[in-house]
């Protein structure tokens, strides 16, 4: 029996801008069978190589966080904290303006801030990309994940409340 490399959600949100660089970066991840994907990828088409929709309801959402062996979010706090509740460590790759992906540099920043938290991982580019779902995959989600993430995501609430609040 032939063992399917391990399984990755990728989120890209709903914003109306592409998001073309992470899935050109999955794609091609996915082509060197180091790992497989869905992706979530709402505007952005996805080559056929790649399995995805467009949207997920909050059940299928639940349902493909529980399945993955790794997630990988662009810098939106609902898909990072929908990672967290799961028990995810979630690789976030940042929407970038410069590139058109998005209005501002704010998930770039929220990406930031969240990485010395310790509750994200960042990519920057694919190489980081790979090393970061190489790592998650093999350290798995581990013994006891429901709790730390719910304390976690409570930490998350906290500071996200404490920055909207500044």
């Amino acid at each position: 029996m032939t063992r399917q490399p391990p399984l990755v959600a990728v989120f890209l949100g709903t914003d109306h801008h592409r998001f073309d660089r992470i899935v050109e970066w999955t794609g091609r991840l996915q082509e060197q069978g180091t790992f497989r994907f869905h992706v979530q990828h709402g505007a952005t088409p996805l080559p056929s190589r790649l399995s995805g929709t467009p949207l997920l309801g909050p059940t299928e959402l639940a349902e493909l966080l529980d399945r993955a062996d790794a997630v990988v979010t662009h810098g939106g706090p609902g898909s990072i904290m929908d990672a967290r509740e799961r028990g995810h460590l979630p690789v976030v790759v940042p929407r970038d303006p410069r590139l058109g992906e998005h209005v501002d540099d704010h998930q770039q920043r929220f990406a930031r801030f969240l990485s010395r938290t310790g509750l994200i991982v960042t990519a920057y580019d694919e190489q980081e990309l790979a090393a970061r779902l190489s790592l998650a995959v093999l350290t798995g989600r581990g013994i006891g994940a429901t709790h730390r993430a719910s304390t976690t995501l409570a930490r998350f609430e906290a500071l996200a409340e404490n920055l909207v609040h500044r």
